[in-house]
């Protein structure tokens, strides 16, 4: 059975749910990664699973509602579908096609993150699949073939073999027990070889027959196919998380980190491949929902924008102050500030320094009022972190982004910002933050039949004039 909830919009009975599905997600929430990675670690010091709210409504009757985070839960039969807030339309029942076109721009926000690396097309966003598993094993599939089809992961592992030749060192105590049958001809050799058949590539086929057991996605399919070719000399292996944990990949390999990674997600303890019953299969796959915004700006930019700037995503270079104590000694760095995005404006040799850009993203609804943007909309809290921001960096020109919606498309540009001027009297001047509603929303993706390719082509086009017009004039 499907369910639909949109983060923060709408409540589903918790009746119609099998029981024991807050204990199940508390129990993946604590076990969730702590460490940035490939789906990043939740900043949340909350030790009560976060990724579903259970309420209790006017009636007094139980309900569940998404928080921020969009994907797949998979509990007792039934499957619960989180989708971006950005998308609702009023209904928790998606009308036909939008989970298609819903996955697309998912498709196309996650092929800008930094965290994913893999592939993009746009003509791939026309077989974006409808369901969240179903996109996770194409974006694996599609990574991994892209690196295997350059190069494959090998490394010298210690190898024993009977040789005619000397190689590496001889095993004397073999060589022995030859000689005394009479095969002294034969030498037993340890030797270190530079070989496929290691515990990375092992894993990684292992995961890819596994994931070809579960999708059915055909473009996904193919690719697993020829993923499994081209590992064809490697042992079949089962593996586990735990073996994960053993693969220390060298420098020269480090794309292969994103692999492992995936590897890593696919095989956890609430991830599909952890079931062993294919008719009750359990699992989650969820992903909080301001990272994926904050990585597709910031991939966007590095993209479209690197020619004029040195961007630097999370820059974290700065602290807000010091600690000065009375006793004496050296001052101490305290309130790291971690700016979403930096602009460092690239001037000619011998030129002084452009003031940089400092840009903070808010996966945060901006309703307009009237046509113009609603400033209740502007929480006091940002502008005070991004006033710090520029107070400590020395910038002037600061933005606040957020992502349009598919009722409120962010089309034109001056009916979709908001200007906001602090005076800034220990530097007599003033410091300038404009807030802007982002056109992320492809909107003629929802109006079938379209062409997805050419729909993300003039989606792109439209971003990239906007952000140039915003940041370069």
């Amino acid at each position: 059975m499907n369910h639909y909830l949109y983060e923060y919009r709408n409540h589903l009975p918790l009746a119609e749910l099998p029981p024991g599905l807050e204990a199940y997600l508390q129990t993946i929430w604590e076990q969730r990664p702590r460490t940035p990675g490939l789906f990043g670690a939740s900043t949340s010091g909350s030790t009560r699973q976060r990724y579903l709210e259970f309420c209790v409504d006017a009636r007094g009757h139980r309900t569940v509602r998404a928080r921020n985070y969009v994907g797949l839960i998979q509990y007792q039969g039934h499957r619960l579908h989180l989708l971006p807030k950005v998308f609702y339309q009023g209904s928790s029942q998606p009308p036909p096609g939008s989970l298609e076109a819903i996955h697309a721009h998912l498709f196309w926000w996650l092929s800008y993150s930094e965290r994913l690396q893999f592939p993009r097309s746009l003509a791939s966003f026309s077989q974006a699949p409808a369901d969240w598993l179903e996109l996770l094993v194409l974006l694996f599939a599609q990574y991994t073939h892209e690196l295997l089809n350059r190069t494959q992961y090998q490394y010298y592992q210690e190898v024993g073999e009977e040789l005619n030749t000397l190689r590496g060192r001889l095993n004397f105590s073999d060589y022995v027990r030859n000689r005394a049958v009479g095969r002294q001809q034969v030498l037993p050799c340890t030797f270190d070889s530079f070989q496929p058949d290691n515990r990375f590539n092992r894993i990684l086929k292992d995961v890819v027959r596994r994931l070809h057991h579960f999708t059915r996605h055909s473009g996904s399919r193919r690719l697993l196919d020829d993923i499994s070719f081209l590992l064809a000399d490697v042992a079949d292996q089962p593996a586990c998380l735990a073996d994960c944990d053993q693969v220390q990949l060298s420098p020269l390999f480090a794309e292969f980190n994103v692999v492992l990674a995936y590897c890593r997600f696919f095989l956890a303890s609430h991830s599909p491949l952890a079931s062993t019953e294919a008719n009750d299969q359990v699992f989650a796959l969820l992903l909080p929902t301001e990272k994926i915004f904050e990585d597709f700006v910031a991939g966007f930019l590095q993209r479209h924008l690197s020619t004029g700037f040195k961007i630097t995503p999370q820059a974290s270079d700065l602290y807000l102050a010091q600690v000065v104590s009375a006793a004496g000694g050296p001052p101490r760095q305290r309130f790291n500030l971690q700016h979403d995005i930096l602009l460092r404006p690239q001037v000619p040799a011998g030129a002084p320094p452009a003031a940089p850009v400092v840009i903070d993203c808010k996966y945060k609804s901006w309703k307009l009022v009237n046509g113009t943007p609603d400033p209740e909309g502007i929480a006091q809290a940002d502008m005070y972190q991004l006033v710090s921001y520029a107070v400590r960096r020395g910038s002037v020109q600061n933005h606040l982004f957020y992502p349009d919606s598919l009722s409120q498309p962010a089309t034109e540009p001056d009916s979709n910002c908001l200007g906001f001027l602090v005076p800034n009297r220990l530097a007599d001047t003033a410091i300038a933050i404009t807030a802007h509603r982002l056109p992320v929303i492809a909107s003629a993706a929802f109006q079938p039949p379209t062409d997805m390719a050419a729909c993300f082509s003039s989606q792109e086009q439209q971003l990239t004039s906007r952000l140039h017009r915003l940041l370069v004039g």
